[in-house]
């Protein structure tokens, strides 16, 4: 289950699969997180899975609660890691509450050292970083993630790939603070989001020549192949390149501070939503084309919680229904509400390419 925690992916000592699990076996804390996942996943399988999975989770509570009460208390990088856990477990609920989002994002803003800790503590708070961009994204609220505590990892100073990757991922935390943020409207906002757009555009341009596709084929529009064909050399090259195409995508709907004519405010709109349908479907397809990268179908997800309202065409839904149906089979993570809400949407909708 550590290929769904998309920092491992970009991580290269896979703290979530190799460290943590290490130190589980004399942190119970650390291990009741993850026994509460896991259970929670294996439910699939076994009738009592919602039962074992909600045990370990009251354990895991039963030991954090009074660590976290007492302010003497530090907080450790395996509490960190066990609540970036239990929310990871806590996505999963058919009514996501955010209790432990709110816990995660309260412990990073007051103890902000573990931004650029390195080790655990460092890829528990991207992995928070991750969760909270998730609801921001999907919710087009602000993010509640203090970014400056990040500014001094040595994502920024390294030149490899999982550096750049995170870079990416560091750079729409950025824009989804600006986007969704009390003054989004403003000309001040407007101009941050223009200059992020060049930093995008720059990191695009300069992106080691690893990140280019192994293997492209541009989608069928008369065929089945209605998503892109996009192979990567590795899953960390998924996640710098989907995460590229969903920048592209809210600095595309955050639209511009000068006013439009009637007809180039609807010849814009037009612009717009066949950019961000180009994207999207480069969000998806990655995700199609790159089964290793399991954590990259949640990314999929996620954009099609946001936007897939914008797929207009029949074969492009219905490409969008298969690719949930394949993650719920792969992870286990019910899409059965997506795809019906998605379905409400469409209802109506001309198709068109």
């Amino acid at each position: 289950m550590a290929l769904w925690v998309g920092t491992d992916i970009t991580d290269p000592q896979r703290h979530f699969e190799v460290v943590a699990p290490a130190r589980a076996l004399h942190e119970p804390v650390l291990r009741a997180a993850i026994l509460a996942f896991s259970s929670r996943h294996i439910k699939r399988q076994r009738p009592d899975g919602d039962t074992e999975s909600l045990k370990y989770h009251n354990q895991c509570l039963e030991l954090l609660i009074p660590t976290l009460s007492c302010n003497d208390n530090e907080v450790t990088e395996e509490l960190l890691a066990a609540i970036a856990i239990l929310r990871q477990n806590e996505e999963m609920d058919p009514q996501d509450n955010q209790f432990h989002l709110t816990g995660t994002t309260r412990i990073l803003n007051t103890m902000s050292s573990f931004g650029s800790s390195g080790g655990l503590g460092e890829a528990a708070a991207w992995l928070c970083l991750r969760e909270d961009m998730y609801i921001s994204l999907t919710s087009q609220s602000p993010l509640r993630t203090n970014l400056q505590s990040f500014e001094r990892s040595d994502v920024f100073t390294r030149t490899d790939d999982f550096a750049w990757s995170n870079r990416m991922v560091f750079l729409l935390a950025r824009i989804l603070s600006c986007a969704f943020n009390e003054e989004s409207r403003t000309r001040r906002s407007y101009a941050s989001l223009n200059a992020l757009e060049d930093e995008v555009e720059d990191w695009n341009a300069s992106k080691p020549q690893t990140f280019q596709p192994v293997h492209f084929l541009p989608r069928g529009k008369e065929s089945d192949r209605r998503f892109p064909t996009i192979w990567t050399l590795l899953p960390v090259h998924v996640v710098g390149l989907q995460y590229y195409h969903i920048a592209k995508i809210i600095l595309a709907l955050s639209g511009c501070s000068s006013p439009l004519l009637p007809y180039e405010s609807l010849q814009r709109s037009r612009d717009v939503e066949r950019l961000v349908r180009d994207h999207l479907l480069n969000v998806l397809g990655l995700a199609a084309s790159n089964p290793r990268a399991e954590n990259t179908l949640f990314t999929a997800r996620h954009s099609l919680v946001a936007w897939g309202w914008i797929l207009r065409h029949k074969l492009d839904q219905e490409a969008a229904e298969e690719l949930l149906q394949y993650m719920e089979l792969k992870t286990g993570w019910n899409t059965s509400r997506l795809i019906d809400s998605l379905r409400e949407q469409w209802k109506n909708e001309l198709g068109d390419d």
